[in-house]
């Protein structure tokens, strides 16, 4: 399996490296920046802790266009940390994301319908603990990961707007570290490494200067696995703005939902206390997860816009 994962992920890179020997048809760029942030507080009357956070994060897009074949590839790294007074360090962003996705246009006269083939692989960094423990590990690198294949249909309108439909896609998860594979984290049967689920996709992405220097990207993607709870569709929704200030100054805004039935958390009663059932373990419940980051530094775009 790691050796399967391994040319998955490999394989459209060192393609990707040898296309680009014709630049012609290539559009590339993106964005680098850090943040961060200092709060210091001695005596303060109205309390408060000091703190100190910051952050990075990197994008690249790689779009390829020829005749009637497409090729949309993009890279988005992020992390961040915070450090509170007598709390323990604690991380505020984590993720690698890698996409790619191919199409051939079904007619020759009409360019906005393509044949696709998507790759969207998505894990973390580092190690990532509970918020009400900070000593419970709950994920780590490739615990989990997901991958997601898919083959179907999009509507590409503009440049900077597309929508997929893929009924048939295929849904990997990947929890690489028994402790938490045992428990059963993140969908996985306890005791397994992965977790495969077959089923369709829906994605749309617009991805487009709405501004002088300010980038509006938004990813939608809807997963139902056909086999089990298929009414419960898996969402993972992400909004960012990218605002050039000037040469050296950044600003950028960025939120995420997800929900996934099979991501389970400990269900609480009105006190904030865990809800046992009746062998005294923890029930268990299904929650949308939300994430907001807004960072101020310094930025640095390069290349080309999408859109």
């Amino acid at each position: 399996m790691k050796n399967v994962l391994l040319t998955v992920l490999l394989f459209p890179s060192i393609f990707l490296c040898q296309a680009q020997s014709d630049t012609t048809y290539w559009n590339k760029g993106g964005n680098i920046g850090a943040n961060f942030n200092q709060s210091t507080l001695s005596n303060w009357a109205a309390g408060g802790s000091s703190s100190i956070s910051g952050g990075a994060y990197f994008i690249q897009f790689f779009d390829y266009r020829k005749d009637r074949s497409k090729w949309n590839t993009s890279v988005e790294l992020g992390y961040g940390l915070i450090k509170e007074s007598n709390v323990p360090q604690r991380k505020t962003d984590d993720k690698i994301v890698f996409t790619s996705s191919f199409g051939y246009q079904l007619s020759a006269e009409d360019n906005k319908w393509f044949m696709t083939v998507l790759l969207d692989f998505r894990t973390q960094f580092n190690e990532g603990f509970s918020a009400d423990a900070p000593d419970v590990l709950i994920s780590n690198f490739m615990a989990p990961a997901y991958l997601l294949g898919t083959i179907g249909i999009e509507w590409k309108p503009a440049e900077y707007f597309s929508m997929g439909i893929g009924p048939l896609s295929s849904k990997f998860t990947f929890v690489n570290n028994q402790e938490l594979a045992d428990q059963g984290a993140f969908g996985v049967d306890p005791g397994k490494n992965t977790r495969v689920e077959l089923g369709g996709t829906l994605a749309a992405t617009f991805d487009k200067e709405i501004f002088e220097n300010v980038q509006f990207k938004s990813n939608l993607l809807l997963f139902s696995n056909y086999m089990k709870n298929p009414d419960k569709i898996d969402v993972n929704w992400e909004n960012s703005f990218n605002m050039k200030i000037n040469n050296v100054l950044s600003a950028n805004i960025f939120n995420q939902l997800i929900y996934d039935y099979d991501v389970k958390f400990d269900a609480l009663d009105e006190t904030g206390q865990p809800i046992l059932d009746p062998d005294n373990n923890p029930v268990k419940e299904d929650r949308i997860q939300f994430k907001n980051i807004l960072g101020i530094g310094i930025g640095y775009k390069f290349g080309g816009n999408r859109g």
